[in-house]
């Protein structure tokens, strides 16, 4: 339940803007307060408060009539000494409900009928320090006196009488009895709070104001009570630093982060309300449910044991246990694992070789193993039993895993895919990749071709292309840097990127093909830049290549 719930009037007692103290009630149910005497503005422990130097009062309308309901709670901040009179009181004498005042060294609650008094709640007084009281009281008569948020005295107290008259009455009772003080933050609710909504009052000490935090307001798990229990309003938080504690448990409508162990929740039924959840290396047990209504993100080392009735997104090396049930989608990332039981699809991502498969537990749907690459490296033969005899890159049949072509290519997620931008290719002898009936131009780390050739395609490599033996390249485009030895050939072809001639025969003949002109410059084909890069024949030969091939006078070999 929020602090909101039930509340009746709130005054924070700020400045009204012209130096005064504020008489709005801030709920917005316009229990405005009447200023008698003169009570003046002061500092207050969230910013303003309400100052009386005795003989003056802050009144409500006689339509607020306590107890309202059989139940009600008040809680107030003072600063003043041990015998300064009434904090806050019920407005006559004559069925006077509920008194609340510093007298003979004694701060306390009466609560009477008829004038007689049903019982009293005692508290050691704090002299000149900002405290913090609470006053609960249920429609059964249990009721309970608060100190800093810690409950000092708690009764049977059936019976109080109601006031037909109404309203309170602040700094002074009936008779004329008057604080010399300061009261901040004052709130009257139709119900009794329960011990962590007064704590959360409390604030460790810094208060909290209307509307205190909002239901959407992010919460911070922080097992502080040592207890893993969801349920201990103690072990949340509002802020990340967790130094401002929260007002209310999580609701339907509450992000939430958690960031140490839940194993428990006292709040009812091991059933634990969210609107999301961020797991930070914290743990979720069996036997808890995770109700949420949008997606649970599992970062670091945390471990999901229980049952949550949305997706689960998983990053780091976040766990599904094997008692753990998902009712919705998973997706994997990094290292993340999963044993338990997945009632929607699974989706696993490679993540840099992290990705698990295959990946165990149960999936009630599909799994879709997502960006998990093509084994490395592949041999492409045709012709050999199996192959397809068609040249086609795009067709597995022509892709095994070695020189013996008996193995395909299996990954580990057990499926054979074409070669990819990871994927070293090696193009057996007397065979040629000359078709690709599937995406133009695909993406491989490289390629190694010894009497075998590349025709009429488009491929483009990361780590450049090898070509030795007796063939090359023809009416291709090829882009990466190239390597041609012994009589391999370029043949009608364009090279985006560097070719270099490592033979006399390669050159020439490439040369004769495609007069090696530059491509950028307008040529229909050729390389964007070339080298020559041949070992010499001995003293004296200088040049004699280039003279040979009648090239131009830059070139020298």
């Amino acid at each position: 339940m929020a602090l909101t719930d039930n509340i009746l009037a709130y005054w924070n007692l700020n400045d009204d803007g012209s130096g005064g103290v504020s008489l709005a009630d801030s709920t917005g149910n316009g229990n405005t307060l009447t200023n008698n005497n003169g009570v003046t503005l002061g500092t207050g422990i969230i910013a303003g408060d309400a100052v009386f130097s005795g003989g003056q009062s802050l009144s409500t309308a006689n339509t607020l009539i306590p107890p309202p309901s059989g139940a009600f709670s008040v809680s107030l901040w003072t600063n003043s000494d041990v015998n300064s009179g009434v904090l806050i009181s019920s407005a006559t004498s004559g069925a006077n409900s509920f008194l609340m005042q510093n007298y003979a060294s004694t701060t306390y609650v009466q609560v009477l009928s008829n004038g007689s008094l049903i019982a009293q709640f005692n508290a050691l007084p704090i002299a000149n320090t900002w405290t913090h009281y609470a006053f609960t009281y249920d429609s059964a008569g249990n009721g309970v006196f608060y100190q800093n948020g810690t409950p000092v005295d708690s009764k049977n107290a059936a019976g109080i009488g109601t006031d037909p008259s109404g309203g309170f009455v602040m700094g002074a009772r009936w008779d004329g009895y008057s604080l010399v003080g300061q009261l901040d933050e004052v709130g009257i609710w139709s119900r009794a709070l329960s011990g962590y909504e007064v704590t959360a009052l409390y604030n460790s000490g810094s208060g909290v104001t209307y509307p205190f935090q909002s239901v959407t307001t992010p919460q911070y798990y922080n097992n502080n009570q040592e207890d893993g229990d969801w349920g201990n309003i103690l072990n949340w938080w509002i802020d990340s630093g967790f130094t401002i504690q929260s007002s209310f448990l999580p609701t339907s409508s509450t992000p939430v982060n958690l960031y140490n162990q839940v194993t428990q929740n006292t709040q009812g039924a091991n059933q634990c309300f969210c609107a999301s959840a961020n797991f930070w290396s914290a743990d979720f047990a069996y036997g808890l449910t995770l109700q949420s209504t949008g997606v649970v993100n599992m970062q670091g080392s945390s471990v999901m044991a229980g049952h949550t009735t949305d997706g689960v997104s998983m990053h780091d090396s976040s766990t599904l246990a094997d008692t753990s049930v998902i009712d919705a989608d998973v997706t994997m990332r990094d290292s993340s694992r999963a044993f338990g039981y997945i009632g929607g699809n699974a989706y696993v991502y490679y993540d840099t070789g992290n990705g698990q498969f295959p990946i165990g537990g149960t999936v009630a749907g599909s799994v879709s193993y997502l960006g998990w690459p093509a084994v490395t490296p592949q041999w492409f033969n045709d012709k050999v039993t199996g192959g397809g005899n068609d040249g086609d890159f795009s067709n597995k049949a022509n892709w095994w895993t070695s020189n013996t072509y008996s193995v395909r290519p299996i990954n580990a997620e057990g499926t054979q895919e074409l070669p990819d931008a990871s994927t070293d290719v090696f193009i057996a002898p007397n065979t040629g990749i000359v078709a690709n009936s599937g995406t133009a131009n695909p993406t491989i780390n490289s390629v190694t071709a010894n009497d075998s050739n590349i025709q009429n395609i488009s491929i483009t490599t990361t780590n450049g292309f090898l070509f030795s033996g007796n063939e090359g390249v023809a009416n291709a485009v090829l882009y990466g840097n190239v390597i041609f030895q012994d009589t391999a050939y370029n043949d009608h072809a364009v090279i985006q990127g560097k070719a270099t001639y490592k033979s006399a025969a390669s050159l020439q003949y490439s040369w004769g093909q495609n007069s090696l002109g530059n491509v950028n410059a307008g040529m229909y084909n050729g390389s964007t830049a070339f080298e020559v890069n041949i070992s010499g024949g001995g003293a004296g030969n200088g040049g004699f290549i280039s003279r040979l091939l009648h090239l131009p006078w830059f070139i020298n070999i």
